[in-house]
């Protein structure tokens, strides 16, 4: 006897579908599709801030948009969220207002920002965009207080090795960690200028960037305007904007043509740029001579003149993951100079194909890549397997680490796996639980801005090489080391 399908009738389709909505009705109600992001790991509250400020118009390539016929790459603005500490826990909760949206508004312009990235031109198309982001993300908001007050007088707290304040006993060391800086700086926060990955935005890193300030850092998110992202609003003082989308080289014109490697280079010329336009940024909070004028449309500005006098222009590090890592490592070529005053640099998953690594380095810099990252190997720019160039980078610098934190994936360090934390496992394969990731990810970080400030290698910093040679090397020799809160790295290179 053969057996065949049996022929799809109106009634075997009604009967099917019902009980596949049934079924995801059922998986839904029983895994809830996303989660609410997780309280911050320091002992501060955050403080949240759109900002947008005017900069000097300048035209970083010549590149024209097809589409539009305008200069592709100006940048006339500078865009950043801020997180920082703040001492809003004094305040009766009827003065805190909103936590600010995860999502930025509208939520129509990421949509079809996103539809737009993946090729998608046909509106009705892009729409569902929309709606998938809505689904997804509306009801998640960032754990912090929008434009709340920055942490008062005395400076970031100390830390002891839990991460919780530091007991009395403690205090002969503070007291000469603290001789170490200038006798004006003590008391004043450490600042952290923050860029994006590839088709990110300034919050999509909201509880590592959140956690970082919780523990007394101010940190600026930069939202790119290079055509990485998928959509964003520059604001003109006059009130005018204009859309910027994500670029690819069919949008763009120039002479001679532009290749895929000058768009890159264009790109992180553009974030460099960004980068020290935020650090001035900064000097201008903390000069506190003028006010600073904020473009963001319903954005408020209240807390911004309590920054004056508040921030260390002596530590300020760049941070960035996987394009944005790319362009961290780039800027620290100019560490140390007049527009680039970094004292080190946080790499999160190097780019693979965002261009050739800086190999100019001489500040402090720590490296952290995925397990992902680190296993599946491509040939980099000609230079060798990615891994060693990047193991060979880090082996040539004074002071700087690689490691590899085991059982996660390329968006570990982001926000995704905690909101939509089932489907990102789905995805990525992962094994280490999120909130476990981020908190190592976060540990290793503050521990890293801690020795920039004390010189004193505590958590997995103070670990020897265990696995030099990393998945390039036998596999018997990747051993690992323990992390604050469980999970396992690999230990590449230490200074």
């Amino acid at each position: 006897m053969v057996f065949g399908l049996r022929p799809l009738t109106p009634r075997r389709i009604i009967i099917f579908t019902s009980a596949s909505v049934l079924f995801w009705i059922l998986v839904f109600s029983l895994t809830p599709i996303t989660s609410p992001l997780p309280p911050y790991t320091g002992p501060h509250e955050v403080g949240i801030l759109d900002v947008e400020t005017e900069v000097q118009k300048r035209v970083i390539h010549d590149a024209i948009l097809k589409e539009t016929g305008e200069n592709a790459f100006e940048l006339s603005t500078l865009a950043v969220t801020l997180y920082y500490p703040s001492s809003l826990p004094s305040a009766p909760p009827s003065l805190r207002p909103w936590a600010r949206p995860w999502l930025p508004q509208p939520i129509s312009l990421i949509g079809r920002g996103y539809a737009r990235l993946a090729g998608i031109s046909f509106a009705p198309l892009q729409s569902l965009f929309t709606f998938g982001l809505w689904l997804l993300g509306s009801g998640t908001v960032i754990p912090g207080v929008v434009d709340a007050p920055i942490l008062a007088g005395g400076g970031k707290v100390p830390l002891d090795e839990s991460g919780g304040r530091r007991k009395a006993s403690d205090g002969a060391k503070r007291e000469h960690q603290e001789l170490k800086r200038d006798d004006d700086k003590v008391g004043t926060l450490p600042c952290v200028v923050f860029t994006h990955g590839m088709a990110g935005m300034s919050q999509s890193y909201s509880h590592y960037l959140g956690s970082i300030a919780s523990h007394g850092y101010v940190v600026a998110a930069v939202e790119h305007r290079d055509g990485s992202g998928p959509g964003t609003i520059v604001h003109y003082p006059d009130g005018k904007e204009k859309k910027v989308w994500h670029m690819k080289l069919g949008d763009l014109e120039s002479k001679p043509p532009i290749t895929d490697l000058d768009l890159k280079k264009a790109q992180l010329a553009f974030r460099e740029a960004e980068i020290s336009e935020t650090i001035k940024f900064f000097a201008r909070l903390n000069a506190g001579e003028a006010p600073v004028v904020n473009l963001k449309l319903d954005s408020p500005r209240k807390a911004l003149p309590g920054f004056k006098g508040r921030l260390d222009m002596d530590a300020i590090t760049v941070a960035g993951h996987s394009y944005g890592a790319t362009g961290a490592m780039n800027a620290l070529k100019a560490a140390g100079t007049k527009d680039m005053p970094i004292n080190g640099g946080i790499a999160l998953d190097p780019g693979k194909g965002s261009g050739p690594l800086n190999k100019n380095i001489h500040v402090p810099v720590l490296v952290m890549q995925s397990g992902e990252w680190t296993e599946k190997q491509v040939d980099f720019y000609d230079q060798g397997k990615h891994f060693d160039v990047v193991r060979k980078i880090i082996e040539s610098v004074k002071e700087g680490w690689f490691m590899t934190l085991t059982g996660t994936a390329h968006p570990s360090c982001t926000d995704a796996p905690l909101i939509v934390p089932w489907i990102m496992k789905m995805v990525t394969g992962t094994t280490l639980d999120p909130r476990i990731a981020l908190r190592e990810y976060i540990d290793t970080s503050v521990r890293f801005l801690e020795y920039l400030q004390s010189g004193d290698k505590k958590g997995v910093l103070a670990s020897d090489v265990t696995s030099q040679a990393g998945p390039l090397g036998d596999a018997d020799k990747r051993n690992k080391a323990n992390g604050q809160y469980g999970a396992k790295w690999e230990v590449h290179v230490v200074p």
